[in-house]
């Protein structure tokens, strides 16, 4: 298990970074969606320059990866609903490798 560091406020609306989870690195898109009626925040991921999640939402109490299937495990998102300036304060993304069978 890992906490993706995440950071708020205006001057983080718009987060490029990567990671190594597991065997993969990945690159993380996190952008502020402004244009919705509440806050919210949307993940791009990309692994070996291909698009694995687009436009996935941070919603607490999500797989917010669950539905694409990536095999890279799970990224959970908990805590507060999302705003500009709580993003990984009041609520965090964390990654949950796969399960490997033996």
């Amino acid at each position: 298990m890992l906490v993706i560091p995440l950071r708020p406020g205006a001057a983080n609306a718009h987060q490029r970074f990567s990671l190594q989870l597991g065997e993969n690195l990945i690159e993380f898109e996190v952008d502020f969606v402004s244009y919705l009626d509440a806050p919210a925040w949307s993940m791009n991921l990309i692994r070996d320059g291909s698009r694995l999640v687009s436009g996935a939402m941070l919603e607490p109490g999500s797989d917010v990866i669950q539905i694409y299937r990536t095999g890279i495990g799970q990224m959970v998102f908990t805590g507060a609903d999302v705003t500009l300036d709580n993003l990984g304060v009041d609520n965090s993304l964390v990654w949950v490798p796969p399960v490997v069978e033996a």
